[in-house]
């Protein structure tokens, strides 16, 4: 028997809540940063052309441009017949050495110069980026909660039988600090012969935290046999 069970339970608990706080925590903030980043690029290029000017320019040279990088547009173009060169803030694949632009500069600084045509695809990616990954940690955590009322609601009202367990294997799906959870395999044979199968989700526990020849509790819903909570806890120690 495990020495000591409710240290066992314990920490199994403690890692199941920090890496639902990690998991979700971490593409939660991705999402907002990229989301904001998103923003405050749109807002930044909406203000700089409120005060801005556009003009035509001429690209003179990709400058850096290799087989995997665009490279960074060096243009020329003429303000009051006064002629500029400036490297822009940003290049797209249809730019090449000679090719005609709108450029946008500020007319009280014609050096300040940016070209805008092209980011809003940049403006919408952010947006959008930022909003799956906060998706994805606020639906991850919404699943988690409902499984934790599920098993809630089968510890309350669910018919209790005693399985045995016939397989202990890592959840490889999830991970934190090169560690997997476990998910725990049993079968339960019903006074009628009938054999019922049937397996947890996933539990920060050790596999030699689960007592040898020892079986885990089930609760069943008394109208669904297909709705059921493994209570991994039961077989610890």
């Amino acid at each position: 028997m495990y020495p000591d069970r409710e240290k066992a339970l314990a920490k199994g608990r403690r890692k199941d809540k920090t890496f639902i706080r990690v998991f979700c925590g971490i593409f939660i903030l991705l999402g907002i940063i990229l989301f904001t980043a998103g923003i405050a690029v749109g807002v930044s290029s909406h203000t700089f052309r409120q005060k801005a000017e556009p003009v035509n320019a001429v690209i003179l040279a990709m400058r850096g441009a290799t087989s995997e990088s665009l490279g960074t547009p060096v243009v020329e173009y003429a303000v009051d017949g006064k002629s500029y060169t400036a490297t822009l803030n940003m290049a797209s694949s249809s730019m090449h050495p000679g090719k005609r632009i709108t450029v946008y500069y500020q007319k009280n600084n014609p050096r300040e110069v940016r070209y805008l045509d092209d980011n809003g695809w940049l403006v919408a990616l952010f947006v959008f980026m930022g909003t799956v990954f906060a998706g994805m940690g606020a639906a991850f955590w919404l699943v988690k909660r409902s499984h934790e009322r599920k098993a809630r609601r089968l510890l309350a009202t669910g018919k209790v039988v005693e399985a045995e367990i016939t397989g202990i294997r890592e959840d490889t799906n999830n991970s934190m600090n090169g560690r997997h959870p476990i998910v725990v395999s049993c079968r339960y044979t019903a006074p009628d012969g009938r054999v019922y199968f049937f397996r947890s989700g996933s539990f920060w526990y050790e596999s030699y935290e689960i007592a040898p020849k020892k079986k885990v509790r089930v609760y069943v819903d008394r109208n669904n046999p297909a709705d059921y909570y493994v209570d991994v806890d039961s077989a610890i120690g």
